[in-house]
């Protein structure tokens, strides 16, 4: 595992501090299915680095586009904090050959799953926030993404039905809010099923099932979509 590790860290640009923060980040909670004593699993640091990324995104995205508005914003930092962005990111750091899995999970297929992927690099922005702090956190995280015009350009292309869900509703006159009910519904930790529902005001608009939360929600937007066109 060492030389994973060492890879990770050189093309990240940061040695860890406490390597143990290192490990959490990559250990999917199969792992610990058989080997229940191999430290904490890296759920809690995905919690943590979500709102971390969110942060430092956004913050990126008002001072590169000043004269944008909110809506305009926001659907700009869904393309850099969600989905094949952060698929891709995980991808060019290697955390498919450093990612600690268990089971089934740890195959060709486990290491490239984009949910195991995004999960793993929502952990270690919060590894590097708990490591190094704020300001260093930041600093690699914008290293990693690069310039965020050519990935926000191939992000563009990339279907977001929640988005247009969300913009056709805006255009409805007195619109009521959209609301996501979402809930995992089975399968063991590494194998998970989610089932949503989108609701406009009280009335439900699409359901959706998928191995993620997000992946849920999309597939119940599509369906409110189906519908709305009718």
């Amino acid at each position: 595992m060492d030389q994973p590790l060492d890879a990770l860290q050189a093309r990240l640009g940061h040695r860890f501090a406490r390597p143990a923060l290192l490990l959490e980040a990559l250990t999917h909670p199969s792992f610990l299915n058989e080997n229940p004593g191999a430290g904490p699993q890296n759920q809690r640091l995905e919690f943590l680095g979500d709102a971390v990324l969110q942060l430092i995104v956004t913050d990126a995205l008002y001072a590169l586009f000043p004269a944008e508005p909110e809506g305009a914003l926001s659907r700009r930092r869904s393309i850099l904090t969600k989905g094949r962005c952060l698929t891709q990111l995980a991808l060019e750091l290697g955390l498919d050959t450093a990612l600690r899995l268990g089971g089934s999970e740890d195959t060709p297929a486990g290491r490239s799953r984009p949910s195991n992927l995004e999960d793993a690099f929502e952990a270690l922005v919060g590894a590097l926030y708990l490591d190094a702090g704020l300001e260093r956190s930041r600093a690699l995280v914008l290293a990693a993404y690069g310039p965020l015009e050519p990935r926000l350009a191939a992000g563009s292309v990339v279907d977001n039905p929640k988005g247009r869900l969300q913009e056709l509703v805006q255009s409805l006159p007195e619109a009521a809010p959209l609301r996501y009910e979402t809930q995992q519904s089975g399968g063991p930790d590494h194998d998970r099923e989610y089932h949503s529902r989108v609701h406009l005001g009280e009335h439900c608009l699409g359901e959706g099932r998928g191995a993620s939360k997000k992946a849920a929600e999309e597939q119940a937007a599509r369906q409110a979509l189906a519908h709305l066109s009718k």
